[in-house]
Order: structure tokens, then sequence, then C-alpha cells
């Protein structure tokens, strides 16, 4: 039975006879069994993403989808997680999966465009390479590195791998395997793995990975809940704290919970979902139809940690919590850096001194600004990451955008800004500019509430704004609404400007304005954002 006799079941293209044929295969191949489950999983999920009745030509409809696969972490240029699609219906649609042996009875009927895409993105999905006649003409709308090794010990990469790692660290989707040694891999979305290998992985999206063998122990805070750990028969998702997983040589997958709780299910047979609680375990094995099994609990032979981490210290730090004086005192690690708060001498365009989120604040107006010279220290094509607190008041019927923070001029430079216009992404969500590129993330900042705001830019060879910047609001790694790619321009940033001179200027507060030579790591993004 192939695939073409699948693909015509599904499409309702057979005579009685012909599908008698397949439901006698299906009913008889287990390996069938679960390829037609996949297909018919991806088939729902498909219409999940675009919804019922949408029509539109099979290009427009490939392109389509893509873009709804990226905009999930999904990475275009290398393949897409097993999982993807079929989180994506459970996780934002709601749509339960079908279960054997209700697949026959229940008889999909899918547009063409739908089956062929299926098929496309099945051959995409099972395979642990780069498809570029398939996925290459699609740009990034997001960041290509999605995680970074923070810390090892005695670690011993195989040298299929060694190619996928950047000396700094970062990790592109696509497999891992670990000879030996121990690994702690630090996700995006500020969830962190250690692997103990032999290991094989493969890292899918920003809070996701496949655990092929070996084990894994995931620390998880409340930003990145929902990092998920796949393996060949065991879906676990975290809705907790701490958890182990382990792919034993014979296939089978344990689960050992330490700190919360852990939803856990089969990846085919029996999908009821267990939660599994802190000090409990269960294992998946090959009997596909049983309930997940419980088994001693074992989560003290996890590895926790390798080493402690470094604290890392902004190169700028203004909390702007002097009392009275016509200085913000920097107190980073350069202390170098003191900013006039009467900006150019004129008393008019200076900020006010407020209550800030701690402390005291600044607020602002259009054309109330205050900037500081930079000295060569800072690139723009180097790696930096800036964070800072603000509060803008809603204003209905205001679609101008504001200048929140300037990294560099404006001519050549970093721009945050708030997305008032709607243009090019969601309205009110931060919009960063550099070059003639922008990303536009998701969050409405413009409510009258504190938010953190923090871009990281990993910066590396041939880096662009739309592949190479994370963008973080209230701690949470911002999904892009809309992106413009642009290479970063190699000069000096010059200068660090909060406000704007300009008209666009931001009118409401900012507190706590951090300035990193570096591309911090996302649990520090997210301490800087409790304060």
């Amino acid at each position: 039975m192939d695939s073409v006799h699948i693909e015509a079941y599904l499409a309702d293209e057979l005579d009685q006879r012909g599908r008698e044929q397949v439901e006698h295969a299906l009913r008889n191949d287990a390996v069938l069994r679960c390829s037609f489950y996949t297909q018919v999983q991806m088939d729902s999920a498909l219409n999940g993403l675009l919804g019922e009745g949408e029509m539109m030509d099979e290009e427009s409809f490939e392109k389509s989808v893509m873009a709804r696969l990226r905009s999930e972490g999904a990475d275009g240029y290398h393949g897409f997680a097993k999982s993807v699609l079929t989180e994506i219906v459970e996780e934002r649609e709601g749509v339960v999966p079908l279960r054997w042996p209700d697949l026959v009875k229940a008889g999909f009927i899918s547009a063409a465009a739908t089956i062929a895409l299926m098929f496309v993105l099945q051959g995409i999905i099972f395979s642990d390479g780069y498809t570029p006649s398939t996925v290459s003409h699609y740009p990034a709308s997001g960041p290509v590195f999605v995680a970074r090794l923070e810390q090892s010990t005695n670690l011993q990469w195989s040298r299929a791998t060694e190619s996928n790692i950047r000396e700094d660290g970062w990790l592109k989707n696509g497999l891992l395997e670990i000879e030996s040694g121990q690994a702690r891999i630090v996700f995006n979305s500020g969830a962190s793995a250690m692997i103990e290998g032999p290991a094989s992985l493969s890292i899918e999206s920003s809070n996701r990975v496949f655990l092929q063998s070996g084990r894994l122990t995931a620390e998880v805070p409340p930003p990145a809940s929902g990092f998920t750990v796949n393996t060949p028969r065991l879906n676990a998702v975290d809705i907790g704290t701490r958890f182990g997983v382990e792919v034993l040589p014979n296939g089978d997958s344990e689960l050992h919970v330490m700190q919360g709780s852990v939803e856990a299910s089969r990846t085919s047979g029996n999908l009821e979902t267990v939660l599994v609680e802190e000090g409990l375990a269960l294992v998946a094995d090959s009997r596909t139809r049983n309930q997940l099994e419980p088994v001693p609990y074992a989560g003290e032979d996890f590895v926790m940690t390798v080493g402690r981490m470094p604290i890392p210290v902004p190169a700028l730090r203004y909390t702007f919590d002097e009392s009275v004086g016509a200085m913000i005192e920097d107190t980073g690690s350069d202390r170098q850096y003191d900013i006039p708060l009467v900006a150019a001498g004129e008393l008019g365009n200076s900020p006010r001194r407020s209550i800030g989120k701690s402390g005291s604040g600044l607020v602002f107006q259009p054309q109330t600004f205050m900037e500081v010279a930079l000295s060569h220290d800072f690139q723009l094509d180097d790696p930096f990451t800036i964070s800072f607190w603000v509060r803008i008041p809603p204003e209905l019927g205001n679609e101008a955008d504001q200048v929140l923070l300037r990294y560099g001029t404006e001519e050549s430079g970093w721009s945050f800004l708030c997305n008032l216009s709607g243009e090019g992404g969601a309205r009110g969500a931060v919009r960063v500019a550099a070059g003639d590129g922008q990303i536009v993330g998701t969050t409405d900042i413009a409510d009258g509430n504190w938010h953190h705001v923090a871009g990281r830019f990993i910066g590396g060879n041939k880096a662009g704004i739309s592949s190479h910047l994370h963008l973080f609001v209230d701690g949470v790694l911002e999904s892009f609404t809309g992106f413009e790619p642009s290479s970063i321009p190699s000069n000096r940033a010059e200068i660090l400007r909060i406000g704007d001179a300009g008209e666009n200027g931001l009118s409401g507060s900012i507190d706590e304005v951090n300035v990193f030579r570096e591309a911090v790591p996302t649990i520090a993004i997210q301490g800087l954002s409790e304060n």
C-alpha cells in the first residue's frame, strides 16, 4: 500500500472496493496505520490553520500555510518539527485529534491542494536535512537561532553536529548528537534542558524538542510554560517547573516529574492525556493501545545543573532613582555615560521625573528626549541586549508611531517604537527597525500598563534583523506579526537616545534602561522583567 492510495482514500476518490482494500490494509498493518494517522492529523491541522471553505490557488495556499507555520516557531530553512502541525491544532484551535479506529469512520474529504501540500509537508517533517527545492524560497520570518549552549562538562559532539553550532554556542533548529558528556541548552523561551550523552535530539522551535534517544532534564520558568518534549512514544507538555525524560534503548520513554506537573500522552494509539504530578513517573512502551503505565519514581537520578551561570552586568544602566539633580547617573559597568537631564541645554525638551516601575522614572512627551554620546566600543552589528520598562497611556485615534528609544542615529541605527499606526504588523506592538528592515511583535503595549521590553541581537556573519533579533515583552518571546528583512550596518552606534526630538516621540514613561554589549541569556532578560 503506497502513499498514492492513501491520498486517494483521503480525497474520497476510490470506489467501494478500493476503500475496502485500504481499510483492510490499515487494520492489519501497524506501520501503515501510524503513517495514515499522521497524515490525517496533518490534514486536520491544515483545516484548522486556514479555516474550512477557504478557496485559493495551490501556490497561494502553500505559501499561506508556510507563513502560519513560521509564526508558530517553525524554521522554514531547516525543516519542520514532527509535532508542529498537530500542536497548532491542540494548542490554538482546540481540535481533538482523531483516534484509531475512528479514523476510518471519519471519512476525511480534503481539497486537492490540501492533500498535495500535506504530502509535501510530510516529506519535510520526516527529514532531518535541509530541503532547498521545497522551502528555500520562503524568507525567514523569525530568528534562525532558537537556543544556545550555555554550559557543558566533558562534552563531545558528533562530527555531523559540530557544523550546526556557532562558536558562541547559538544553535539552529535541527539534529544534535552528543557522544559523551553533559550539555545545558537554554531555549529562547527561557526553558533549559540538561542533556546527558550519549543522546540524540532535534531542536524544533524555541519551546519544543524531540528526544530520539538519551536522557533530558527540563527546567521551565513560568514564561516558558508549555515547553514540550516529544519522543518516539511520548509527548510531555510542562505546566509546572521541572521534569526528566529518558528514551531507553528499546524505545520506551519514561517521564519523571520532580516539581510541578506535566501533561503526558502517547504519540500514537491511545492518546488520552494524563496529568503527572510531582514525585510520580510513568512509561510509554510499545503497546500503543494501553494507557501510560506508572513506574517507580527516580527523579533524583536526573542531572540538574552543570556549574553556576554567570550573571551578566550591563555596560550602561539607568534607574532614574536620583531624587534631584541635573544628571542621570550611569550605574552600569562602564560608569562613564551619565546623561544630562536637560536635553541640549533646553529645559523645554527635557523629560520630567516621576514615579517609575521601580522607584523613580521619567515622563516624556513628543519632542522631549535625552541622549549620550557612546564610544567606539558600541558597534551596531555587534551583539547587544537593550531592555527597559515603558508605560504608554491608551490614546484612541492616535495613529502615529511613537519612538521609544534609539541605539544609533535615525539614519543608521536601531529604533524601538510603538507601532500605533498598525503598519506592517499588530497595532500597539513593539516595532524594531534597523537599516531598511524591521520586525513587529504581537503584544499591545499601549494600554496604560507598565511593560518590560527587551531586544537581543546575537550578531554574527551576515546577520539580519528578522533572523538574528529576539524580541521579548514582559519576559515572553514575541512572535512576529510583520517583518522586512535587512542586513545590519557595520557602523558605530554613536549615541543612545531615550525619547525623540520629533513629533512622534514617546508620550509616556520610561524606567530601568539597560544596555549590554552581549546577547544575554533569556533567564537574565526574564529576571529583569520581574523587578
